[in-house]
């Protein structure tokens, strides 16, 4: 479920980008994100292993969920008290605290851009949990993600507002070695304590020889760009694309001191379809697209001094 409902939001929010693409100077990019685990007990794994006691039998891993956002949210930060969301997560591998806060942040306060959420594969210790395709916009370019290492009294990992920008540009690849974070809501020691409730609540903090962990991580996160889908840059009275909607033969003119260099063509879903190169560097350049199906597509426009623009064009 978890894996449809993030395509099918993949998909409404690059058809919102269609339709505003012209309008604001907006960026967007794919991704995927995969935490792979590495929890084991020192003594089976004296190399990587980072638990000083034995892995329980039912050890695994809530799903891995989370936002896409700007600065003026924080899903939960080293130092600072877990949202209700955030302990529930932690505490009992339960997120539908966590999503209300998020979806709050997207629909009502305008902080946040996308909920994400995936289940982890095979339920083990050593286990892996991957966000295809997340699209990303450069107005929410911020990643936090949060997961509940089960069983354990308010243990998890979590990254916090990771920039998936670097100025102007989308990041290629971040990865992250991840250690185990405690929630500051349960007073437990050992993956099977009974439920302690913490009184007053402490601050998230970082359990590094700290309670059944030494000092190696669990696990790395690793956030790999798959493509950049619309940048918009160009001055959009400079550019024009017709006829539009067309057959799938069209016209792209540009001006003479600034002359088109490609174009690549998108699908909905973000994958490319075709790519063309303007070999003359003429003002006018004829695209031929009806081998496609009907459809709506983005068209990439990569220019001479290296600005891009995104146009979206209609196939009948």
């Amino acid at each position: 479920m978890g894996k449809i409902t993030l395509a099918l939001k993949s998909i409404v929010s690059l058809a919102l980008l269609l339709s505003v693409a012209i309008i604001f100077a907006q960026t967007t990019a794919s991704y995927n994100i995969t935490f792979s685990s590495n929890w084991e007990n020192e003594t089976v794994a004296p190399d990587t292993g980072n638990s000083t006691s034995a892995i329980p039998g039912n050890a695994h891993w809530s799903d891995l969920v989370g936002a896409t956002h700007n600065s003026n949210y924080t899903l939960l930060e080293m130092g600072t008290l877990a949202s209700t969301g955030v302990k529930n997560v932690a505490e009992a591998g339960s997120n539908g605290i966590l999503f209300s806060e998020v979806n709050d942040e997207i629909n009502i306060i305008g902080n946040a851009d996308q909920w994400l959420e995936q289940g982890f594969s095979p339920f083990a210790a050593i286990s892996s949990a991957t966000l295809s395709n997340v699209v990303v916009s450069s107005d929410y370019p911020l990643l936090s993600l949060v997961s509940m290492i089960a069983p354990s009294p308010d243990w998890m990992i979590a990254i916090n507002s990771v920039n998936l920008r670097d100025g102007n540009t989308w990041r290629n690849e971040i990865i992250l070695e991840l250690f185990p974070y405690d929630a500051g809501t349960d007073s437990g020691t050992t993956y099977g304590a009974t439920n302690q409730v913490t009184v007053p609540f402490e601050p998230v903090g970082v359990l590094i020889n700290e309670g059944p962990f030494n000092d190696k991580p669990i696990g790395t996160m690793t956030i790999t760009l798959n493509q950049v889908l619309s940048v918009d840059n160009q001055d959009m009275t400079e550019v024009s694309l017709y006829p539009n909607p067309s057959n799938g033969q069209f016209t792209v003119t540009t001006s003479s001191a600034n002359t088109l260099k490609e174009a690549l063509a998108y699908d909905v879903l973000g994958k490319q379809v075709a790519r063309f190169k303007n070999k003359n560097a003429d003002n006018q350049t004829k695209f031929d697209l009806t081998q496609l199906n009907q459809g709506i597509y983005l068209i990439r426009l990569v220019f001479e001094d290296g600005s891009q623009s995104t146009k979206k064009i209609a196939i009948k």
